[in-house]
């Protein structure tokens, strides 16, 4: 029996076009490329007061050295602060009845694995850093997510991959945070 090759054929296109159009990943110099997936809804934000507190139990880092994380925890809530401000948003504390509580957390690819994430977080970017130089960059990850109360889970989240330069100025750290925040917030609405 010969087998006709136009099926095959066909087969073969579908699966390159499937498999080409499921990651977002960014190509280029390693500190250029990026991954960011996003799972939820915001509507409820365009119907509340725009009023939001930090959430007491899941501000996380998962970094080599305590005082990296404590920086970056810095630099993420002063990112997030940001941004949520210029969409018109207002921060007030967990006492004042927010409207919804962001929390938010970032790790290394040495202290906290893709399969780790997903089992948190629910969510996976899943960036390759296979071609990259261990001894130059590292993957990194950052989480931003909206609760609706301290009881419920997430109503939105988003999770963000790059690659941080190991050896980076401090500056320059601290722009990539705020590019990196700002690029995983752009879908929360303007009020």
């Amino acid at each position: 029996m010969r087998l006709k090759p136009l099926p095959f054929l066909f087969v073969a296109i579908l699966f390159a076009g499937l498999f080409g159009c499921v990651s977002s990943e960014q190509a280029g110099a390693p500190e250029k490329r990026s991954t960011t997936v996003v799972s939820g809804d915001t509507s409820y934000l365009q119907n509340s007061k725009g009023r939001y507190a930090w959430h007491p139990s899941l501000i996380k880092a998962h970094l080599k050295k305590a005082e990296n994380e404590a920086l970056l925890l810095s630099e993420m809530r002063k990112s997030i602060a940001k941004v949520m401000s210029e969409k018109g948003y207002i921060q007030v504390n967990a006492n004042q009845q927010p409207d919804f509580f962001i929390g938010f957390g970032a790790a290394l690819e040495s202290e906290m694995s893709d399969q780790q994430i997903l089992e948190r977080a629910g969510l996976m970017a899943g960036m390759s850093s296979s071609d990259v130089d261990p001894a130059l960059y590292q993957k990194g990850s950052m989480l931003v997510a909206l609760f609706y109360s301290l009881e419920t889970g997430p109503f939105w989240r988003v999770l963000g991959q790059g690659m941080a330069a190991k050896h980076q100025p401090l500056d320059e750290r601290k722009l990539t945070i705020e590019r990196g925040v700002s690029r995983m917030l752009q879908r929360i609405p303007q009020r």
